[in-house]
């Protein structure tokens, strides 16, 4: 299906730039007000590739509950219910593959070796 819209657009971002002033809470308040008002999402890549480019777990852990709670609100707005004509599929389409990206990155924490970001389902003795 040939679509009107423009090749998505990359945009390089610097993780020390975002965190010097807490922007993983700012991107997280303006995109779940974006949800709540039915505006652009566009952030939500933002958020998403700051999440792929942290190093320190305790930021990464900061990222990772503030795209679950961002997911959870656009979820719940009804952003994923089949509604609407072509625009809104295409709406759809790509909210789901932010959704994606981030659960891609989720099970890649399976594997990771940081211990602070992994979880042990078996109690240290």
């Amino acid at each position: 299906m040939a679509t009107s819209l423009p090749p998505g657009k990359k945009r390089k971002i610097n993780p020390d730039v975002y965190l010097s002033g807490g922007d993983i809470q700012h991107l997280e308040a303006q995109l779940i007000e974006s949800a709540t008002a039915n505006t652009s999402l566009n952030s939500l890549v933002d958020l998403i590739d700051l999440l792929n480019t942290l190093e320190d777990p305790h930021d990464t852990s900061k990222a990772i509950y503030a795209l679950y709670r961002v997911f959870v609100v656009i979820i719940s707005t009804g952003k994923f219910a089949p509604s609407g004509g072509e625009d809104a599929k295409i709406v759809r389409t790509w909210i789901w593959d932010q959704l994606n990206s981030y659960v891609e990155f989720l099970t890649g924490l399976l594997k990771d070796e940081e211990e602070f970001l992994r979880v042990s389902s078996v109690p240290s003795p």
